[in-house]
């Protein structure tokens, strides 16, 4: 199943349950910050659900690219979507 493109802002909880087994690339992202690394997503702009963790994937990146703050859920991603801000160590080429 191809991704479908949307724009609708919703909050997680919504989002979660109606659409509870989908890949969900969502933007405009509103975040409560709980610690000094983890933040809880409230509510975000959907912009593309799919069956298929690749073509989400392949969405993100081109968001990405385009300088947007974007993240996708999982299907198994909780009711409580809590992100985590872990520092990458080494090098990037």
């Amino acid at each position: 199943m191809s991704p479908t493109t949307t724009a609708k802002i919703m909050k997680w909880s919504e989002i979660r349950k109606q659409y509870p087994d989908k890949f969900v690339l969502i933007g405009d992202i509103v975040e409560k910050k709980i610690s000094k690394t983890k933040s809880k997503i409230l509510e975000g702009n959907i912009l593309e659900i799919s069956d298929d963790g690749k073509e989400i994937f392949k969405a993100y990146r081109r968001y990405k690219k385009k300088g947007m703050n974007v993240l996708f859920s999982l299907p198994t991603t909780p009711s409580e979507f809590i992100v985590e801000d872990v520092p990458i160590k080494g090098i990037l080429k």
